[in-house]
């Protein structure tokens, strides 16, 4: 590494759900072509730090795991399709989370332990920055689409990269920090929730797409 180096922090959701993330990219190429995020690998983005020392965020981590072991797993569920625009008429379609009390907690102690400031909204992007014209022929195919999909998230991925040099822009993987709290915000419940959701996505039938 150089003298400089990239964070990112991320949520990876199981591989039932990135298979499923897949199969609507694969299926948007067929409306617009190819696009930048297209074989991105479903993720939940949740922060990034540019240009730090890495011995400085080495001893960061150290104080940083215990936080993130004191957490639970956190149930999770896919609802729908959003889009939200950028500036310049760019949009994106992504995977919606559905906001609940419990979720809206545990985001926050997250942000908390990761000093992040500012408004966190998980999200799965799809179709990321693309010009308004190809949204406009993408979007009325996941408009009404319900992509009903419960899952479990049990660690929180750091990857790194070179701030600057030939490798810049390549992450690779740094660390993961499992979430080990087996009580959670609702107590034992929540492992009963789990229970559900695995019967919920073994019984699922395949979704028809666009």
């Amino acid at each position: 590494m150089t003298s400089y180096t990239d964070y990112l922090f991320l949520l990876s959701p199981p591989e039932h759900i990135k298979n499923e993330i897949a199969r609507y990219k694969k299926a948007s190429v067929k409306y617009i072509g190819d696009f930048s995020s297209m074989n991105s690998p479903a993720h939940i983005s949740i922060n990034q730090l540019d240009r730090q020392k890495p011995y400085l965020m080495d001893t960061a981590f150290e104080r940083l795991e215990s936080k993130i072991h004191a957490m639970p797993a956190i149930l999770l569920h896919l609802d729908g399709f959003k889009y939200f625009e950028h500036l310049h008429s760019k949009m994106t379609i992504y995977a919606y989370i559905r906001s609940t009390p419990a979720m809206e907690d545990w985001f926050t102690l997250l942000r908390k332990n990761l000093n992040i400031k500012k408004a966190l909204t998980p999200h799965i992007k799809v179709v990321r920055n693309i010009p308004e014209a190809d949204y406009k022929k993408l979007w009325p195919n996941f408009k009404n689409k319900k992509l009903l999909e419960p899952f479990w998230i049990y660690e929180l991925k750091v990857l790194h990269r070179e701030s600057f040099g030939t490798t810049a822009g390549k992450w690779e993987p740094y660390k993961t920090i499992r979430f080990k709290n087996t009580e959670g915000f609702a107590g034992k419940e929540s492992w009963v929730l789990k229970k559900h959701a695995v019967e919920e996505i073994a019984a699922r039938k395949q979704i028809k797409l666009f």
